[in-house]
């Protein structure tokens, strides 16, 4: 047994303790400053909606893996393939597994954490080999693992799968270029299969990197290395087909089919650059509207410029590597390159999405260069100071224009431009402590920037989500027990858009980076609250519960005994629908309430008209919602009717000569009010209709004294419910002046006859047929007849996918989309059965393909 053991024995050497540091450091560190400020890890877009993608993730992939092809929690329903392979898919996301579904945000801070530790035990093992003291290989390791791309963006955990691959994709290259075994192809399949949009990013890279090597070959040599890289490459791309066809497919529905405005301008003034060079240069400005990320820390940074005065290197080497340095330079802000680096779209939020190979291409000039043992010259030295000097006056002295630029991140960013000028004049290969120390100022200043740049943000409490996930999971899980039948469900307050996905039910509301542009343009015509990737419940009226098929609502319960706040669910994005109270309380939870409308029309719907185009005009959004109405029941009904505006009462304010509801606000008032009073004079619902340049930038709004959210994304018009049942009660309305005047020109009061609704929706449902979803890809109905030729509408965004059977025999869909959106077909006279199967096809296809590939790499190996 001892004989086993010591045979056995893991050999902690030199080398393999460094290995393990080059893991452990840059994850210890990031950890560290989550537990000492006590922060949780969801922020932003990662609170906002990957958190409730890989919730569902967690929830699915074992249980009911083909809610993974499509679900109809991804807003009005859709694909999820393209959103697998965006947000879900790498290895990484395995862990949350091991964890209780309770403790999901600690399991996703320590996904990033182990990214980040594994880019730099890839990069060290990369650089380890180009390089004879391993202290400087660690280093390097450490700075592109903690980089300012890492920090800037570790919640957009779905792109560091492509940083922690690139060193092992330039490995590869360098492999295949000396003629050694390498492993592109598998690398290739990995990129593009845990992230194909950094993916991109990396092999486009990997191919210039070629590019400065291979001319360096002799050309007898030169194309044949050439070619076998674009066959590995194409490949690795190949086998990776089953999920790249289905996202190339689903972007020409989304993103890819709106265009982006090519220009050969600047995305900004260039030289300001300069200030993300320096320690902390980050905060929620930069992430919104700033400049790329790209911070490599101060020592490195001149070690970079040192390449390239350095008598040691061949100018040939020189002129590859700098032209390179500066296309990648330029293409954080010249335009063209920019929308190249980016597919094509400007970037929403987080600008400079590639910069990770930018701040990967510095790294290792700067590790060639330490491996060059050059003796450095006043000169070069002199070069080095005076730069140094250089950038630092300009973030001292314009650091006004710059709120990132505290007097911590100048005096820091000061500090280790000394210190590398220091090491680089008096230090480096003057004795053995030169590496070591080299290494210990790096990690001291990755820590520095690290404490600057994330203190500059605010995170979210992670019981926060956990109670909100608790409580609407309770509420959803009793409503999937008692109807089996397939409906949505909305709330009148929110986490985040993505609600859906976490509390596991059907409703109105995605943010998604891959949206279907018809579903976008009809929301965006019904006046609900919505952007280029996003849309809300928020706007809403009986109208479109009814029609979208909006059974069930959640609203908060009032009633119940005051909990310790760490328990409390928050409601702070709050819906003015006054008139949801109106529907019926099916049950009351310890934090919810459970409301039904019983006029909730099914998914799939027999109307009597036959479909045509729909013209919506985005500034009617009552027009349009009414049009929707007379589209499914084929009824001319009005059911919106104007009312008159009361006369305002102005405070500090004073209406324009002439004009019509436009106000200014008096001169050298503190607070300037508009206020409206009505008596309704009936039991309807009202609505105030407000034009999308009235926001909270402009206003604020209450409604008889309580606060409303006027936000909008894309300066949405929208419809904010002021009463329901309030038949001679006051409603007042507010608008406290921001801005120096108020335009309410556009704006109109607006009467719903629910009653007219409720009537016809009543008469219309009598005859619909039921749908239950007996899988995930099927929905089937009940038998049913019709005395006539008929067309069966839907709410259902069309897709070709859809297979749609009438009595097990194929239907062909209408080619004119029902609302410009949704599946429809005609239905003969007679008795019927319908079955609608989604078959992804483009998926089968891609998966054929992948086999191909794979049965073609064997073949070719053996």
């Amino acid at each position: 047994m001892n004989k086993f053991f010591n045979m056995h024995r893991l050999s902690l050497n030199k080398e393999t303790v460094l290995y393990l540091i080059s893991f452990i450091l840059p994850g210890l560190i990031f950890l560290s400053y989550f537990f000492y400020t006590r922060n949780g890890v969801l922020t932003v877009d990662l609170g906002q909606q990957y958190v409730d993608f890989l919730a569902f993730f967690r929830q699915n992939l074992f249980t009911h893996p083909l809610k993974l092809i499509y679900s109809f929690s991804n807003g009005l329903g859709g694909s999820m393939l393209g959103t697998d392979a965006y947000y879900l898919f790498s290895p990484f996301n395995l862990i949350l597994f091991f964890l209780p579904q309770h403790f999901l945000p600690e399991a996703i801070l320590l996904i990033i954490a182990l990214k980040i530790a594994t880019a730099g035990l890839t990069s060290y093992y990369y650089w380890q080999k180009k390089i004879e003291n391993n202290f400087y290989a660690l280093a390097a390791s450490a700075a592109y693992a903690l980089s300012g791309y890492t920090v800037a963006n570790h919640f957009n955990l779905m792109w560091l799968d492509s940083v922690l691959f690139l060193p092992l994709l330039i490995d590869a290259i360098d492999q295949l270029l000396a003629k050694r075994k390498d492993h592109l192809l598998l690398i290739t399949f990995a990129l593009w299969f845990t992230n194909f949009y950094t993916a991109f990013m990396a092999l486009a890279f990997g191919f210039f990197y070629l590019l400065t090597k291979i001319f360096f070959i002799t050309k007898k040599e030169r194309w044949l290395l050439l070619g076998q890289y674009f066959k590995k490459s194409i490949l690795g791309s190949f086998l990776d087909a089953f999920m790249l066809i289905p996202v190339a497919a689903e972007m020409l529905q989304g993103k890819a089919a709106s265009s982006a405005s090519w220009s050969l301008g600047f995305q900004f003034t260039p030289y300001k650059e300069l200030a993300k060079l320096a320690d902390g240069a980050y905060d929620f400005h930069e992430m919104q509207e700033g400049m790329p990320n790209i911070y490599i820390t101060l020592p490195f940074l001149l070690l970079t410029i040192l390449y390239f005065l350095s008598k040691k290197i061949d100018w040939q080497h020189k002129l590859a590597n700098g032209t390179l340095l500066i296309f990648l330079i330029t293409s954080l802000f010249w335009t063209p390159l920019v929308l190249i680096w980016h597919l094509g779209q400007f970037p929403v939020w987080y600008p400079g999405r590639f910069s990770f190979v930018l701040i990967f291409f510095a790294l290792n000039l700067s590790i060639t260069i330490l491996n060059k043992k050059e003796q450095i010259t006043p000169w070069q030295i002199g070069i080095l100071a005076a730069l140094a000097v250089g950038l630092i006056l300009f973030i001292c002295l314009d650091a006004k224009s710059f709120a990132f630029l505290s007097k911590d991140a100048q005096i820091s960013s000061a500090a280790f431009l000394a210190l590398g000028i220091l090491f680089i004049g008096f230090i480096f290969h003057r004795n053995d402590f030169s590496a070591p120390f080299f290494c210990l100022v790096i990690e001291l200043e990755l820590i520095t920037n690290l404490v600057l740049s994330l203190g500059n943000l605010a995170y979210q409490k992670n019981y926060d989500y956990q109670n909100f996930a608790k409580n609407t999971n309770q509420v959803t899980q009793y409503e999937a027990s008692h109807d089996s039948y397939l409906y949505r469900t909305e709330k009148t307050f929110y986490r985040s858009d993505d609600d859906p996905f976490t509390a596991n039910y059907y409703g109105l509301s995605s943010f998604n980076s891959i949206s279907d542009q018809r579903v976008l343009n009809l929301i965006n015509n019904l006046g609900f609250v919505n952007n280029s990737n996003s849309y809300t419940n928020f706007g809403g009226t009986p109208i479109t519960d009814d029609l979208f098929g909006v059974k069930y609502y959640i609203l908060p319960n009032n009633d119940i005994t005051p909990l310790k706040s760490k328990k409390q669910m928050k409601y702070d994005n709050q819906n003015q629908r006054i008139d949801v109270g109106d529907y019926q309380i099916e049950k009351r939870f310890n934090q919810l309430i459970l409301l039904k409308n019983k006029s909730a029309l099914p998914l799939l719907f027999l109307s009597p008209n036959s479909t045509r185009r729909i013209k919506l005009d985005p500034t009617d959004i009552t027009s349009n919602q009414n049009k929707f109405f007379e589209a499914v029941t084929g009824l001319k009904e009005n059911l919106f009717h104007n009312v008159i505006w009361p006369d305002a009462k102005k405070i500090n304010a004073s209406g324009w000569q002439g004009g019509w509801m436009q106000y200014s606000r008096k001169k050298n008032s503190n607070e300037s009010r508009i206020i409206f009073n009505f008596k309704p004079q009936t039991n309807d619902s009202y609505y105030l209709e407000l034009p999308g340049d009235v926001d909270d930038n402009s206003v604020d709004m209450s409604i008889n004294g309580s606060s409303v959210d006027v936000s909008v994304r894309d300066q949405n018009t929208r419809l904010i419910n002021l009463g329901s049942r309030q038949r001679g009660q006051r409603i007042q309305i507010v608008f406290t002046l921001k801005n120096n005047d108020l335009n309410l020109n556009a704006a109109n009061l607006w009467r719903l006859d629910t009653n007219k609704l409720e009537h016809q929706i009543a008469v219309f449902k009598q005859n619909q047929p039921s749908f239950k979803q007996t899988s995930a890809l099927i929905l089937k109905s009940d038998s049913f007849t019709t005395k006539k030729a008929m067309t069966m509408n839907s709410t259902i965004p069309n897709n070709n996918n859809w297979l749609v059977l009438d009595n097990n025999k194929i239907v062909h869909k209408n080619k004119t989309l029902f609302m410009n959106t949704f599946l429809n077909f005609k239905l003969a006279r007679g008795k019927h059965r319908i079955t609608l199967i989604y078959i992804p096809w483009v998926f089968l296809i891609g998966i054929l393909i992948s086999i191909i590939t794979f049965w073609f790499i064997l073949k070719i190996r053996k």
